[in-house]
């Protein structure tokens, strides 16, 4: 028979895949286009779809680890961590997504144009949060793998 247990496990970890190679997927971009400014419309083309598939999967990871809780999952000090690192992810999300990439969209020089160095700045910054953001998400991963 299949479990209450069972299903949120499965939802948890397709979650934590969508979320985690989604973010993944978005720092190898930025990267890219942190080396070459001639890629930022590629990477401001695709930005939107990985972001929403970065929140669907962690909102499944989330939702599925309440799930969890409420059907009784112990607290652990370890898990409490994972809790605390959740949050900060959740709050660096809207971060990301509502002051750093609008600025870096509108300070990216045009193509073949010289980058500014307020670009640069903001350039700096955003690949700094979304780094951070997305190494908090792969520690959230092995805490997970760990519980």
């Amino acid at each position: 028979m299949f479990s209450l247990w069972a299903f949120l496990t499965i939802v948890h970890v397709v979650g934590l895949c969508l979320g985690v190679g989604s973010a993944t997927v978005k720092v190898l971009l930025l990267v890219k286009s942190y080396r070459n400014v001639d890629f930022l419309p590629a990477w401001f083309k695709v930005v939107k779809p990985i972001t929403g598939l970065l929140l669907a999967g962690f909102a499944l990871a989330t939702l599925s680890g309440i799930g969890w809780l409420l059907l009784g999952y112990g607290f652990t000090n370890l898990l409490i961590l994972k809790l605390i690192l959740v949050g900060i992810v959740w709050l660096t999300g809207p971060v990301i997504d509502n002051v750093f990439e609008p600025r870096f969209h509108q300070l990216a020089p045009a193509p073949g144009a010289e980058a500014s160095v307020a670009f640069i700045r903001i350039q700096k910054q955003h690949f700094a949060i979304e780094v951070f953001a997305t190494l908090l998400f792969y520690i959230i991963l092995v805490i997970g793998i760990l519980l």
